[in-house]
């Protein structure tokens, strides 16, 4: 599978080459619902004019790609309706550098693992003139979209977590992509700490999906980090993109006796089908859940909430602090009747938007060498969901949080902070 994915991705790369402060965080102001559904499945098409040299009174163009239609589309549009309020409220104060912020937003939805239209949109904003491209989430679309960037010299904030997103195949540090979230070995080897020395080393299977380089990276180290502990890892099943039915790969893993299932899964409905099925089939008081912040979705507990009991998942913020209470409030005063839950990933997402905010600030301009050389030379910039210490050679960022979080009574409970322990 592993192949499979590389040769997908060289295919995607190939067309892109070929086509053309910690206090609480700043809450967005309102904007409407409609506006920004109608731009999800508009914006596909479209173009501008070319934005500005780095020292003009233009507008400074920031391109946004995100999975904004189909089945998960609350991945694109919740962190599309956070950016477009903050991008909004910036405007009504004057810009950044007296210079209003021109948002242009794309749907690069990759449904079926097709991920053309993240590079088709990426080419388009270039040959606009865009300053900025911030987005995709989805690590094999951020780094076809990654690759054209560097090509071109266009500063490319996703939060994309794989590691291939600003490293590439040779090892080396992609100079213009910087990622706005963590990097996906981090939180694994996190929450495979946690399992190893806080639950006492259970046994663990694990159920993940292979159509999707995230998952398998997921998967690959949360099992390498675990045994490398000592921990207990008694067998695996897979199952692929949009797959709803879990039952024989259920039975499968109750045979091995686990305490907990891993699932390092993109999507919550998948997260939702498997408790429910889990249960359904009789095992969820022996085998509880464990996964990651894909979780941290109020909508999971609306589809399955009592299955999920017990259930554990280290996320990068904790959503009930008071740190996220004028960005929760704003968001449902604004865009409640969407029907879409705020969740930890539009936040993470919604971090893009103050890393392109110090860079340009920083820079004092939109010189794509002065932006680069801000955010390389941080040494603290405060997100949406946590301050940071900058970045490391490799453009992670240092000093993500890690809260760890169960389901009881069918409401996410926070156990607190939880720090890798340091060798």
């Amino acid at each position: 599978m592993k192949k499979v994915v590389s040769l997908v991705l060289v295919c995607a790369l190939t067309l892109g080459l070929t086509a053309c402060s910690g206090g609480k965080s700043p809450a967005p102001s309102s904007s409407g619902d409609t506006a920004a559904q109608t731009q999800a499945s508009a914006d596909k098409s479209q173009d501008g004019a070319a934005a500005a040299p780095a020292n003009t009174d233009e507008p400074i163009v920031i391109g946004f790609l995100g999975w904004s239609s189909g089945p998960d589309s609350l991945y694109g549009l919740v962190p599309q309706y956070l950016l477009t309020d903050y991008f909004k409220e910036v405007n009504l104060n004057g810009g950044w550098l007296g210079r209003e912020i021109d948002f242009r937003t794309y749907d690069v939805s990759g449904l079926g693992g097709d991920f053309s239209e993240a590079v088709n949109a990426t080419n388009k904003l270039i040959q606009a003139g865009v300053d900025v491209i911030i987005g995709p989430s989805n690590s094999t679309q951020s780094t076809a979209v990654a690759e054209i960037c560097n090509r071109e010299g266009v500063l490319h904030i996703p939060s994309g977590s794989s590691a291939i997103v600003t490293v590439d195949e040779k090892g080396e540090t992609r100079p213009w992509t910087f990622r706005a979230g963590p990097e996906n070995s981090d939180f694994l080897i996190n929450i495979a700490n946690y399992t190893y020395h806080e639950l006492n080393n259970p046994k663990v299977a694990v159920l993940y999906e292979t159509t999707q380089i995230d998952c398998v990276n997921m998967r690959d180290t949360y099992v390498d980090t675990l045994e490398g502990l000592g921990g207990t890892f008694v067998g695996e099943a897979t199952y692929q993109i949009d797959d709803q039915e879990f039952r024989a790969q259920l039975r499968n893993l109750a045979e091995k006796d686990p305490d907990y299932i891993f699932m390092p899964a993109m999507g919550y409905k998948e997260i939702g089908y498997v408790a429910n099925q889990l249960k359904e089939l009789g095992y969820a008081d022996e085998i509880k859940l464990m996964t990651i912040s894909t979780a941290d979705n109020a909508d999971l507990l609306t589809l399955a909430g009592p299955a999920l009991e017990g259930c554990i998942f280290n996320t990068t913020a904790d959503m009930s602090s008071d740190r996220f209470t004028e960005i929760t409030k704003q968001y449902y005063e604004n865009h409640g009747a969407s029907g879409m839950s705020l969740h930890v990933d539009g936040l993470v997402s919604f971090n893009e938007a103050k890393l392109v905010e110090y860079a340009i600030n920083t820079a004092g301009s939109t010189d794509p060498e002065a932006m680069r050389k801000a955010l390389e030379e941080a040494d603290y910039i405060d997100l949406i969901t946590c301050p940071v210490q900058g970045y490391d050679e490799h453009h992670n960022l240092v000093g993500f949080e890690y809260n760890v979080v169960t389901v009881q009574n069918g409401e996410f409970v926070s156990l607190g902070a939880y720090a890798t322990p340091v060798k």
